[in-house]
């Protein structure tokens, strides 16, 4: 080794590697093979990095999707649960009137209100339902085009139906049967000086199957010299009026502002008696087809 002071100056070169010999020739090797590789894949495991972290966002890779469709299932039967109606539309009466429309399609209307001011659906109606009236709220959600169904927990199987702003109309929906005898019930009055009119005339009926309210003279002490009979309805017995009226020739139809479907055959001087039980259709009550619901299936049913 060469001797020097602390003061003799010192030189320094750059070593090249065709100079480096041994173990120090490889390791230089090895470091600069890492290096090369190194600039060769970052670039490529950044950009793989970003396409994965994309294919993610988009779903093209990853878990499984899985696509969750509405299941089909039996529906309850339309008159099995109470449905509270409030209108919170401007429109006078609306609330009546889909009532007694739901309830012509068999649907059980338990009361009917205007909601408070305080309320406001834009939409064409909101269905309230707790977890066990979900499939009546479904049922009868299919009757109103735009309606939305709401769980706030209510408890039992009945639902509060809120008509909005934007209800137009209820789903078409064909007409069905008119009732059959066994589902009317038939006041019967007399007008005549025949005594007894009135029973014999619902023993007849009653034997048509017909189910009888109240008999006896008419309570409005009208006097039909020249009727047969007049059947007396209100908005709710149009349907009975109608199938009543089948058993009487002559019979006319009148429309009052009576409450409930029962129906009043008020018998004038000319009553002779029904009409012959062959001349008369045989009516059985009317069988609502069965329907469906589609049922919101949750995340793990496929």
């Amino acid at each position: 080794m060469d001797e020097h002071s602390d003061d003799a100056p010192v030189s320094y070169r750059v070593v090249g590697f065709d100079e480096l010999e041994g173990a120090a020739a490889a390791h230089f090797r090895r470091q600069r093979r890492r290096r090369l590789l190194l600039f060769v894949t970052l670039p490529g495991l950044l950009l793989g990095t970003a396409t994965v972290a994309t294919a993610y966002g988009t779903g093209l890779i990853g878990t499984e999707t899985v696509t969750c469709q509405p299941v089909a299932a039996p529906a309850p039967e339309r008159g099995s649960f109470d449905i509270k109606l409030l209108n919170s539309n401007d429109t006078n009466g609306l609330g009546s009137d889909v009532a007694r429309e739901l309830g012509l399609r068999d649907f059980k209307i338990a009361s009917v209100g205007n909601a408070d001011s305080s309320v406001y659906v834009k939409g064409a109606a909101t269905i309230y339902h707790g977890p066990e009236g979900l499939d009546n709220a479904l049922l009868l959600q299919k009757q109103i085009p735009g309606a939305k169904i709401w769980n706030d927990a209510r408890p039992g199987t009945n639902v509060q139906l809120v008509l909005g702003y934007g209800f137009d109309k209820l789903v078409d929906e064909p007409d069905p049967p008119l009732p059959a005898p066994s589902e009317i019930r038939v006041n019967v009055y007399n007008t005549t000086w025949k005594e007894g009119l009135a029973s014999e005339a619902a023993s007849d009926l009653k034997d048509r199957e017909f189910k009888i309210g109240k008999t006896g003279n008419d309570p409005r002490m009208s006097f039909l010299e020249d009727e047969v009979a007049i059947i007396r309805f209100g908005p709710d017995g149009q349907r009975a009026a109608k199938r009543l009226a089948e058993q009487i020739d002559g019979v006319q139809l009148q429309k009052d502002d009576r409450a409930g479907a029962t129906v009043s055959l008020v018998l004038g001087n000319k009553y002779e008696g029904l009409k012959s039980a062959s001349s008369v259709p045989e009516v059985k009550p009317y069988v609502r087809p069965a329907e469906t619901i589609q049922k919101p299936c949750t995340p793990d049913e496929k």
